[in-house]
């Protein structure tokens, strides 16, 4: 499974900010409320920082990859948020994040949801890469982007 595969343009968000990562968690959730594959707003949010309670999803380099698996939606679903400033994740390595990636699925998907966890990560160790995103000016240039770096991978 790729990102471009469950990620719609109409779930980036390109000045993404909030005081912490908890009000972060909770813009994305909403912004992932239009897709007909959220039924369930509140446990998805209530899943995502329930998970992010546990241990931080903030991956360092910059990325943080919420997640969780929930009731909540009826299917891959994912929102992506930039922040040009930064968010304290508390990332493994200290440093802010510039992507958050938020991931969520019907429970019982393990298999396919490591899949896409693990790609997402694959995808943006290329730093330049990386900075290409965070300065896109739109989603549609940002979906362009992925789609043709899926296709290099």
């Amino acid at each position: 499974m790729k990102l471009s595969d469950v990620l719609a343009k109409e779930h980036i968000i390109i000045n993404l900010y909030g005081m912490n990562k908890f009000e972060v968690l909770e813009k994305m959730v909403k912004v992932t409320k239009s897709s007909a594959k959220v039924v369930n707003e509140v446990d998805l949010l209530e899943k995502v920082i329930s998970r992010e309670k546990i241990k931080s999803t903030g991956i360092g380099g910059g990325i943080g990859i919420p997640h969780a698996q929930t009731l909540g939606v009826t299917d891959f679903i994912a929102c992506l948020g930039i922040s040009q400033e930064g968010i304290d994740f508390n990332a493994l390595d200290e440093k802010p994040v510039h992507l958050v990636f938020l991931i969520a699925t019907k429970e019982r998907t393990n298999n396919i949801y490591l899949e896409l966890l693990s790609s997402i990560a694959r995808l943006f160790v290329d730093e330049t890469f990386k900075q290409k995103i965070i300065k896109s000016k739109s989603p549609d240039e940002i979906m362009q982007l992925i789609s043709e770096k899926e296709e290099e991978n």
